[in-house]
């Protein structure tokens, strides 16, 4: 094992540090989103947001150590339809075509997930209780639930209602299908 005391980045303050785990590890879903597929960003700012940069988290304990709470917590990802929080997957780009990695199946870095996104149809069953969508979506930074209906009136926003006692998401962000009805649906922020 090679020896990391001699190294520039880990004798760096930790907010730089940090700083570069940022700039190394969290995916800029807006930026990622808005750009056409198969096309490259304008600028190098964006270049820099275009890949996580995972494997640096191998490099030492040190990396793994200080870099796998901002990989985790500072990403977004999408939660399984069914199993909600319990095996979600990273998210790396929502519009026009959804593209994941595969999920998270280890417990101790799925804790440290505080972002999610969710796609719920309106028209079935969705397969959770309120009960779950608590425990899952309880105290996280963000929720952003996207809602889809196979056909314009076909169903109601009940589904919706299970998110009702979802407290404490720093910012809650309801889009889609009920949007375009011009409907306001409120989920509870505190």
């Amino acid at each position: 094992m090679a020896d990391q005391s001699s190294s520039r980045l880990l004798s760096l303050p930790p907010e730089l540090r940090n700083a570069i785990w940022s700039l190394l590890l969290v995916h800029d879903l807006e930026v990622e989103t808005r750009r056409p597929l198969n096309t490259l960003p304008p600028t190098s700012h964006a270049l820099r947001r275009e890949r996580v940069c995972a494997n640096v988290l191998r490099t030492c304990k040190q990396a793994n150590k200080e870099g796998t709470p901002i990989l985790y917590g500072d990403n977004t990802f999408l939660a399984h339809s069914s199993l909600l929080a319990a095996l979600p997957a990273f998210l790396l780009r929502t519009t026009p075509t959804r593209i994941v990695m595969s999920p998270v199946k280890h417990s101790r870095v799925a804790d440290m997930i505080r972002r999610y996104y969710i796609h719920v149809r309106l028209d079935t069953d969705p397969r959770f209780t309120r009960l779950q969508a608590e425990e899952s979506f309880t105290g996280v930074e963000e929720l952003e639930i996207e809602v889809f209906q196979s056909m314009y009136g076909s169903c109601d926003f009940s589904v919706l209602q299970l998110f009702e006692g979802v407290r404490g998401v720093g910012k809650a962000v309801v889009q889609g299908a009920w949007a375009m009805a011009g409907m306001r649906i409120g989920l509870p922020a505190a």
